[in-house]
This record gives structure tokens, sequence and C-alpha cells, in this order.
């Protein structure tokens, strides 16, 4: 699908500062916060983000962070200079665009999605719906390295309507060089959700048992916790309402003594 220029201004925008963008990609020093690229025993390798803590192959970003609703060119792929040789890396997408249903406590299938998300650089454009999908690549610079911030914005349903949630992208990596794909990764992204929405998409990634009722995330169900929930009590509170049924209440009083004490 050819990208439309006239229809994102973004894009727009680009295409007028593409001189100055290649320039940038060639001399500018690794961002920090973007996805880290390396190669290791032949293939593709993805880590970081780059300045944080590594995080698995699950990646986190927002949508309106450079000020453009629903919009984001974050997190960016960098490679140290004289990484690559001569070629092209570029991207799969693996799966249909997820939701994080928070009721439910898991992804919602792709073909429970209405909205679709659109990966664009300049004139290129993939819009992600139901099923996995083939990417496209962009050269490696002259000097080696590979820093490229692809945009990424969150399109509605068939009548605009655009979902606050946690939205999941599974990619990999491959080159034109060689050089086996990388393992597959995630990009988690923010558009208007909470941040307990926020800290469950991201908990279900982990393999240590849930922990409900931690509110300050210290590791114990405890006292402090059983405070925060009684100051919400009667409330609609989302990030408190253990059973999700819309309201504190007795329910979840029960479910944080059922919780108590250290978690597992």
């Amino acid at each position: 699908m050819n990208h439309d220029p006239k229809r994102h201004p973004i894009a727009l925008l680009r295409i007028l500062l593409l001189p100055l963008l290649l320039f940038a990609g060639d001399a500018m020093a690794q961002h920090p916060g973007d996805i880290g690229l390396g190669v290791a025993d032949g293939r593709l390798k993805v880590d970081g983000p780059i300045g944080g803590e590594d995080a698995n192959g699950v990646f986190y970003a927002v949508f309106g962070d450079t000020g453009f609703p629903g919009y984001t060119s974050n997190p960016g792929f960098d490679a140290f200079p004289g990484t690559f040789p001569p070629g092209r890396v570029g991207f799969d997408v693996l799966a249909g665009l997820r939701r994080w249903d928070s009721k439910l406590g898991d992804w919602e299938s792709p073909e429970s999605v209405p909205e679709r998300m659109s990966i664009s650089f300049i004139t290129l454009e993939r819009v992600v719906e139901d099923e996995p999908m083939s990417g496209f690549d962009l050269a490696v610079q002259p000097n080696g390295g590979w820093h490229r911030h692809l945009d990424f914005e969150i399109l509605g349903d068939a009548s605009g309507e655009r979902r606050p949630g946690v939205y999941r992208l599974d990619l990999s990596l491959y080159s034109t060089m060689g050089i086996a794909d990388s393992d597959p990764f995630v990009i988690l992204f923010n558009y208007d959700a909470s941040d307990a929405e926020v800290d469950a998409a991201i908990g279900s990634f982990d393999d240590s048992p849930p922990c409900p009722g931690d509110f300050d995330g210290n590791g114990v169900v405890d006292g402090a916790d059983f405070g925060v929930l009684l100051a919400a009590f009667g409330t609609a509170d989302a990030d408190v309402d253990l059973d999700g049924d819309g309201i504190v209440g007795g329910a979840d009083v029960g479910l944080i003594l059922a919780s108590w004490g250290v978690c597992p």
C-alpha cells in the first residue's frame, strides 16, 4: 500500500525534511529508549531499550508523545556504525493487531480488534489489521549503522473510533545480506490507557505468578495496599477494582485478603 502524504501531514513533513533525516541517521549517536540492533552468531539481535534495563524483547511506546494524538515515531531502531555490511534491514509483522482486555486479563484476538495500525516511512506504508504481513526494508547507512524511526499511527474502525488501551505489535527483523532473521519481539503502544492497564499488559509477559492487590509494587500485599483499597472503596477506580466489575467493593476486599502476604 502506498503512503499518501496528503492524508498524513507528518509524512509530508518527513518528505520535506528527507535530506536532513538521512544526514542525521548517519551522524547522530544512539538514542535512549531506542531498540538496539546487532549481529550475533550470524543472526540479527534485538536488545535494549538503549539506556535502560533489558526488556527481554518487550518494548514500550506512547502515542501522542510527539504532540500528535494517536501517533509516535518511537521506539526507533539503532545500530552502531560498522554493524552491517551494505544492504537493507526490514521488518515483518508476525500477527494481527492485538489489544489488552483488562476485564478478561488477556489479549484480544486480532479478529476482535476493529482498530488498525499504520507503520510507515516517507512513502512506504503497511497497515496492520487481522493477519501477519510482510513489512518493508530500508538501506543500511554508508557507515554501516541503521538508525531509523518508523511512523506508527493507530487508526480507527470503520466509523473512525479509536478505543483507549494498550495495543500490541509482534515483529521480527530481516536483512538482505544473508544475516538470519531476529527472534520475535513485541512493541506495546499506550493509547490513553490507565496505569493499571499498562502494568497488566506488560506483566502479561512475566512468567512469575500474578500478585493481585500489591498496589505499591513492593512484592507484598499488606496494610499499605489495604489502605489504598479502602481509600478507593465505593469508587470506579480501575486501578484498584480487582474483580473488574466497575466498582471497588466487598468482593475486592475478599480478593486482597486472599492474596495477603509475600507475593509468590
